[in-house]
């Protein structure tokens, strides 16, 4: 029964290191992609500002 479990502990060991270097890749393409989304959206959720009365006003040729 040892056995079993240092060959279960020593196979997720060896899964794990394995394994996290594409999962740390998968969840960073995540992450920026996310970012990406979520400045976009602010983008596009703030108004463009009137700025042809501010032109007339500041125009004292």
């Amino acid at each position: 029964m040892t056995y079993d479990v240092a060959g279960f502990v020593l196979a997720a060991a060896a899964a794990v290191r394995v394994f996290a270097p594409d999962v740390a890749a998968v969840l960073r393409r995540l992450l920026g992609a996310g970012v990406r989304v979520g400045a976009a959206t602010l983008m596009e959720q703030q108004r463009p500002a009137d700025h042809s009365s501010a032109l007339n006003e500041g125009d004292s040729r």
